[in-house]
Parts: structure tokens; C-alpha cells; sequence
């Protein structure tokens, strides 16, 4: 894709709120695969949600990299609770 790997971030764990623009990285394992893999992407919106008690966030996913300029695919946009997301910005 061109873009950044980060392999650094803070926050995992944490409940906080992050601001539009927050780079971000989301690590899981799929398919009982032994090796955790990671998706980069951007939060476009950020709120507390009252159903669950804790900051929820929309992401704009790129997949394995951050793009450097503009993005070759288009990225795909999923909600996540902020506490499963490393803040990359930090």
C-alpha cells in the first residue's frame, strides 16, 4: 500500500476517549491462528455510550498499513470499543 507500519502505541486497556483523526492500530488473532495480526486505521468518531459504559469509536480501517498520501483502496469503516484500540498519536 505505501504506507507506514507502526509497531508502537499506547492505550490498549484503557478506556479514553479518541479525538477524530486518532491514528490507531487494532490487534487479533483470526481463525486460531497462533500469530496476531494488525489493522491500521483512523477514528472518524468518537463518543461514551451509555449502553455499554465506556467510549466507542468509528474507524476508517486501511489494513496492514497506514497510507501515505492518498489512499490506492478505499478504506473500510467498523466500530470498535476504544479500549481495544492502541493510539498510535500518543
Amino acid at each position: 500500500m505505501g504506507g507506514d507500519t507502526v509497531t508502537e502505541g499506547t492505550g490498549v486497556g484503557i478506556d479514553r476517549y479518541l479525538g477524530p483523526g486518532t491514528k490507531v492500530r487494532r490487534d487479533a488473532y483470526f481463525n486460531d491462528d497462533a500469530h496476531m495480526t494488525s489493522e491500521f486505521g483512523v477514528v472518524v468518531h468518537c463518543w461514551l455510550d451509555d449502553e455499554i459504559g465506556m467510549y466507542d469509536c468509528y474507524v476508517a480501517f486501511f489494513g496492514d498499513e497506514l497510507p501515505t498520501g492518498k489512499p490506492i483502496e478505499t478504506p473500510y469503516v467498523l466500530r470498535y470499543a476504544a479500549v481495544g484500540l492502541a493510539d498510535l498519536d500518543e
